[in-house]
Order: C-alpha cells, then structure tokens, then sequence
C-alpha cells in the first residue's frame, strides 16, 4: 500500500536556497538575515544574506534563502 502522507521526519536542502522540513518543530526566532527554530529535538540555525519563511505548517517549514552563510543543528541534551 503506497503511504499517502510523510510519517518520518524529513530534511530536503534544494541548491543551498531552499530548505523543507517535515516533522515536528517549534519556531523561536526571525529577522530578515537569520531565523531560529528546534526540530525533532535539534537547535536549528540558519543565516543568509536574505531569509524568508514560505511555509509555516503544523509539521512543515519551507525557509528560502539568498547567499546561504551559516547552517547548523545542534542536538539539544535533555538535562536529568
């Protein structure tokens, strides 16, 4: 039987100027150079010359970017 839907957690970078991602996250920040969010328990950073949030999904961000400068995901460590 053929999955109608993503059940897994899912990164697609397309160029460098296009990131998706499929899963869940919650957003932190934004300004027109950089946006922060965590995703599936890892710190996601992203910094560009230009950046713009085209999707804003219960389980989906679509970020696009100009001149990609910095990406980063960073596992967060649950403290006990």
């Amino acid at each position: 039987m053929k999955k109608l839907f993503q059940t897994e957690p899912i990164i697609e970078m397309m160029n460098c100027s296009q990131i998706r991602m499929i899963g869940s996250y919650k957003f932190i920040e934004a300004s027109p150079e950089h946006c922060r969010f965590y995703y599936e328990g890892f710190l996601v950073t992203i910094e560009a010359a230009s950046v713009h949030i085209n999707v804003l999904r219960e389980e989906e961000i679509l970020v696009h970017v100009d001149e990609l400068k910095y990406f980063e995901m960073k596992r967060q460590v649950k403290e006990r």
